[in-house]
């Protein structure tokens, strides 16, 4: 029989909330982002999403809405914050304070009054650029080549010579 401080261990153990998932940090290879899914929760069960068909994160509170690439939406109950720190280093930018867009869907930026400028994403969105975040894209302006991979960790200009 079990003594009194190892049950209260093994009920502790059990009461103890599971570890959130993490996607593993650091950059991956070519291959391996293929591999990678962002689990949904859907009535019927859950759904797993390709990060290659997300094309941006909007925050809700404290919901995050995904918009796929076939003009899907779907809910998640994480903060956006949270999971940009997950999706670090896999092509996500933060454009403004309550959206996250996927670098390698990003076709154009257009420029608009009162120093506003816009993202226009495969799908047709147009995703405002804050002011706070628009340094991140200043390089979409300049001529050259842009390594859209590199756009969550800085954006800078490949070639500059035409």
């Amino acid at each position: 029989m079990p003594s009194a401080p190892l049950r209260k261990e093994q009920a502790n153990a059990r009461r103890a909330p599971a570890a959130p998932r993490r996607l593993e940090a650091g950059r991956l290879h070519d291959g391996a982002s293929r591999a990678l899914r962002l689990v949904i929760r859907t009535d019927r069960g859950v759904r797993l999403l390709e990060l290659d068909q997300i094309e941006c994160l909007e925050a809700d509170g404290n919901m995050v809405v995904i918009h796929t690439a076939d003009s899907e939406q779907h809910r998640m109950r994480v903060t956006l914050s949270r999971l940009l720190t997950e999706l670090r280093g896999r092509g996500f930018v933060r454009v403004h304070r309550s959206v996250v867009v996927r670098a390698a869907a990003i076709v154009a930026v257009e420029k608009s009054r009162y120093r506003k400028a816009f993202a226009v994403l495969r799908n047709g969105m147009r995703q405002e650029i804050g002011r706070a975040d628009f340094h991140k894209l200043r390089a979409l302006w300049q001529p050259g080549v842009i390594d859209l991979d590199a756009l969550s960790a800085g954006l800078h200009l490949v070639a500059d010579e035409v």
